[in-house]
């Protein structure tokens, strides 16, 4: 991981020109910091993103709002990224902020 990708993993306060910059990132860096990233916000827009490695890290990263999780597991073209989603809802049913 560079220096940049290090420094945006460790963000806990998120900007929107930190934002836009992952945004502009290639979709390797997206997915990296789709895994562990907080941001809410952004991962809901990396949700989106037209590279299915991206909305994959995204269906893994635990951080990933409740609602955005259950759309990735429903809707998603790819049946990994859906899978995935699902195992991740699965894990946060003990947690009482992501419940449906």
């Amino acid at each position: 991981m560079d220096d940049t990708l290090q420094s945006y993993s460790l963000k806990t306060v998120w900007t929107p020109w930190d934002e836009a910059a992952v945004l502009k990132m290639n979709h390797e860096s997206r997915a990296e910091l789709a895994k562990i990233i907080n941001c809410e916000g952004l991962l809901v827009d990396l949700s989106m993103d037209q590279h299915a490695e991206v909305r994959l890290a995204v269906a893994q990263n635990g951080q990933t709002p409740f609602q955005t999780l259950k759309r990735l597991s429903e809707e998603d073209l790819c049946i990994t990224v859906k899978d995935t989603a699902k195992d991740t809802i699965s894990n946060l049913s003990f947690v009482p902020n992501h419940s449906s």
